[in-house]
């Protein structure tokens, strides 16, 4: 007695091609990254990150100092001088709604993308 019929391998292959076929836009690019990076208060950079081609970084000029490095895809402080390195330790956003502070040198970066990755909010 066999364990599968012909019929049996034909309705597994579908389902697992259907599964294949859903899963296909989770593995596309999403849209573009944009980081706004506002230092006290004022939007001083927008930046797309998915034209950056190589990593660069720039000086917040605040005291106390902060560095931010772009790269593809990604931005984060490299450097602060504050004593706690809260923004340092954040590490690199990458994601749509993220946000990194360095409130001694009032700078923040966010990242904001036309397509939301979030579900549902609940606040």
């Amino acid at each position: 007695m066999k364990l599968l019929k012909k019929n049996d391998i034909l309705v597994i292959s579908a389902v697992l091609i259907l599964c294949l076929v859903l899963l296909i836009p989770s593995f596309k690019k999403s849209d573009r990254l944009i980081a706004t990076v506002t230092v006290d208060g004022v939007q001083t950079y927008v930046i797309d990150l998915s034209s950056v081609e190589k990593a660069y970084s720039f000086d917040t000029n605040t005291t106390p100092k902060a560095e931010i490095t772009v790269e593809k895809n990604a931005i984060y402080f490299s450097y602060a001088d504050c004593p706690d390195k809260l923004c340092v330790n954040t590490g690199k956003l990458t994601k749509n709604g993220q946000t990194a502070a360095c409130l001694p040198a009032k700078v923040v970066v966010s990242l904001k993308s036309a397509k939301s990755d979030f579900d549902v909010l609940t606040y």
